[in-house]
């Protein structure tokens, strides 16, 4: 088991000691050349996820799909943080670069690795964001 597996795995543990209003704000709060069908927009997989994160400007699905895309990882973002704070412990950092990156560096770099790394494709979505966060964000 992966350490960003084991780390998913102690967070959904720990969802019973959360508030319902605080996983509740959480849930509130979810390349070119890939193609965004209907299908993504459920975001079952990584692959999903990828295809939504990596649509261009020129797919009918443009819009919709990048904020979808960007509410996702924001959304998981927010709640690992609540989730980081309850547990005290984080499955990834935040990113220390400077300057920082833009959403739409953050998102193309998810995007290249699903790429490079084509068997997390069908894992589930949420999972193979925080195997890709923890990665690229370890925790010094």
């Amino acid at each position: 088991m992966s350490d960003a597996s084991a780390g998913v795995r102690r967070i959904v543990t720990a969802l019973p000691k959360l508030s319902s209003a605080a996983i509740a704000m959480a849930l509130l709060t979810g390349t070119p050349g890939h193609a965004a069908e209907e299908k993504n927009f459920m975001v079952d997989t990584t692959g999903d996820l990828a295809a939504l994160c990596g649509v261009g400007p020129e797919n009918a699905n443009y819009s919709a799909a990048i904020h979808m895309c960007q509410g996702y990882l924001l959304g998981v973002h927010h709640f690992h943080e609540a989730l980081a704070a309850e547990l005290e412990d984080d499955i990834y950092c935040t990113d220390t670069r400077n300057p920082r990156p833009s959403r739409n560096e953050i998102v193309a770099e998810f995007v290249n690795w699903v790429d490079a790394n084509p068997t997390v494709a069908a894992s589930e979505a949420l999972d193979g964001l925080l195997q890709w966060a923890a990665v690229s964000f370890p925790c010094k």
